[in-house]
């Protein structure tokens, strides 16, 4: 039997052009690229692919940022995804506790938001806007630490109400109802992580996982202050990320992990396809949530 090389999806392509794979040779497809722990063998000009059942989802990356100027851009404004019932779901950690920073969404002037920041002191706050209308701004209650914390917001068009509910590390934290019709919502600006308006509030700390859905996920029904059921707890799992893909996200950026922690490029693993870019430095790190 021939040794097992282990490979990724560009290695794999780069074999084929340039007439190095051979017949029968045998491959394991790496952590984060397509099939990954799979086995697979080149046939006569094609790849036959033999699943892996003992394979498990691998999170190896998060992304780390400085604090000072370094951001990423998703490359786009997300705005049809925006106007309509959505869920933010996304892992953070800070290094600096005692600072405004943002962690993720679209800031553009007073009038269009959707993001999410730490307030430097002692909340994670969700704020939405369209136009003139009142904001929707639901602060939920953090005690600042350097650890692992999973965050999770979704959004609902109600009638002509707006209503928000928001999930640190699976429990129900807040909840906001506002008058605001969300089909409004208008953006100039990318949605960015790690900075708020295009030239503000960096985050010094990391990031992993960062997904928008296309919809607004279940948590079972429960009160504030609760464990949360339903789709957040998938989403939170415990503690530990896991596969999502059964959500079908609009954008999907596992920090590294489909790029084998190298170069300035976030492939979106979304159906969107917006890949993300590293700007002004920050760095792909192996410290990630477990």
């Amino acid at each position: 039997m021939s040794d097992i090389t282990v490979i990724n999806d560009s290695q794999q392509s780069d074999l084929v052009t340039n007439g190095l794979a051979k017949n029968g040779e045998l491959y394991l497809k790496a952590a984060g690229s397509t099939d990954a722990g799979a086995i697979v063998v080149y046939d006569s000009g094609s790849w036959r692919t033999f699943a892996n059942e003992a394979a498990s989802f691998q999170n190896q990356y998060s992304v780390a940022f400085d604090g000072t100027n370094d951001y990423v851009d998703t490359g786009s404004t997300f705005q049809s995804t925006y106007q309509s019932s959505h869920t933010i779901s996304f892992w953070f950690k800070l290094d600096n506790t005692s600072s405004l920073q943002s962690l993720f969404g679209a800031w553009s002037g007073p009038t269009s938001q959707n993001a999410i920041y730490f307030d430097g002191s002692a909340s994670i706050v969700h704020r939405y806007r369209v136009a003139s209308n009142p904001k929707a701004t639901t602060s939920s209650a953090f005690t600042a630490d350097t650890n692992w914390h999973h965050y999770a917001v979704t959004l609902t068009q109600s009638g002509s109400n707006l209503d928000v509910k928001t999930y640190i590390d699976g429990v129900y934290k807040e909840t906001s109802t506002t008058a605001i019709t969300m089909s409004g919502f208008s953006q100039s600006n990318n949605s960015y992580i790690g900075l708020r308006n295009g030239s503000s509030g960096y985050l010094d700390g990391k990031m992993d996982e960062v997904a928008i859905i296309g919809s607004a996920l279940s948590d079972g029904g429960v009160s504030k202050g609760q464990t949360a059921g339903g789709d957040i707890a998938t989403l939170y799992n415990s503690g530990v990320p896991d596969d999502i893909s059964s959500f079908s996200p609009v954008a999907h950026y596992r920090m590294g992990d489909n790029d084998s922690g190298t170069g300035t490029t976030i492939t979106d693993q979304g159906s969107g396809g917006n890949d993300a870019t590293l700007v002004n430095g920050p760095t792909f790190s192996t410290d990630v949530p477990s």
